[in-house]
């Protein structure tokens, strides 16, 4: 598994996608978020999935930070959609989560030893904090990218 590099850029895409979801939220009604669709998903329930998977993955970074070697298990993305019904909630909801985990994981890996330190995924096995981060990064950063195509800033 290639290991993935946190840096300040990668804070700073967590940043900026956090933002980039707060002005989509605030210039773009839920019925208009609802009517757009990326294969099964609205552009509604896209942006409910990365709400959920920042705070999965902010939780990964916190236990790794704070316990020794914790033990990470896989997520079903589909079953917690389904828990969630992202199609149903309001989108400034998933904005503020969205910054709110994001910011998480940049505080956390401010402090260079937390990045080095693992944890043990069910499935990748041994990962430190920064992957996880990167990872989230570059997940989130291609889901907020192909939702604020479809609603860009307003002149």
């Amino acid at each position: 598994m290639e290991r993935l590099r946190y840096d300040d850029d990668t804070a700073f895409t967590l940043a900026d996608d956090a933002s980039t979801v707060a002005r989509i939220a605030r210039t773009a009604t839920a019925d208009a978020l609802r009517a757009v669709h990326f294969g099964d998903w609205s552009a509604l329930e896209v942006l409910g999935h990365v709400a959920d998977m920042a705070e999965v993955f902010a939780e990964r970074v916190r236990r790794i930070a704070t316990e020794d070697r914790p033990r990470l298990p896989g997520v079903d993305q589909d079953k917690i959609a389904a828990e969630r019904r992202n199609n149903e909630r309001e989108p400034m909801e998933f904005a503020k989560r969205i910054q709110a985990a994001h910011g998480e994981i940049i505080r956390i890996l401010a402090a260079q030893a937390n990045r080095s330190r693992l944890g043990v995924h069910e499935e990748q096995g041994e990962v430190d904090a920064a992957h996880i981060a990167a990872y989230q990064a570059r997940h989130a950063h291609e889901h907020v990218t192909e939702v604020a195509a479809h609603f860009p800033p307003s002149a």
